[in-house]
Order: C-alpha cells, then sequence, then structure tokens
C-alpha cells in the first residue's frame, strides 16, 4: 500500500468518524441512541476488563510453568 493511499483511508476513516461523532452529539435520534447504548456498553467495557485479567492472570501461570521447566531441565543437565 503506497503512502497516498494510506493517507486517502487515513482521511476518510477520519471524516466518517467524525461525521458519525457529529450523529450521535448534534441529533435527537442520535442523544436516543446513546441513551440505548449506554448500559449494553458499560457492561461490554466491564466484561472486556474480566477479559483482560483473565488474560494476565493466564500469562502470569504460563510464565511460571516455563520458569519451573526451565528449572527442572536445567537441573537435570538437559538445558
Amino acid at each position: 500500500m503506497t503512502d497516498g493511499t494510506k493517507i486517502m483511508l487515513s482521511a476518510v476513516a477520519g471524516a466518517m468518524g467524525g461525521a458519525v461523532a457529529g450523529y450521535l452529539l448534534l441529533t435527537r435520534t442520535g442523544e436516543q441512541l446513546r441513551e440505548q447504548l449506554g448500559p449494553g456498553l458499560t457492561d461490554l467495557i466491564g466484561r472486556l476488563q474480566e477479559l483482560q485479567a483473565s488474560v494476565q492472570h493466564a500469562r502470569g501461570v504460563a510464565d511460571q510453568s516455563w520458569s519451573t521447566l526451565r528449572d527442572i531441565t536445567r537441573d537435570t543437565g538437559r538445558a
């Protein structure tokens, strides 16, 4: 992808984002939509935070497992 294409896509994405933000912030139907989406988005954010915590915990467990495996193989002279 050329630099010109990247710039054009970025400009289009920015314009679309601005249009959506304007719709949500400046129109009555946008306000109603925000009111309907608010609780669902709050719930989604909470679930994503729980997922992030679970992934971090799993990573910690995996790191500890690899560390233990390295220690075992080093102690047996296989590393």
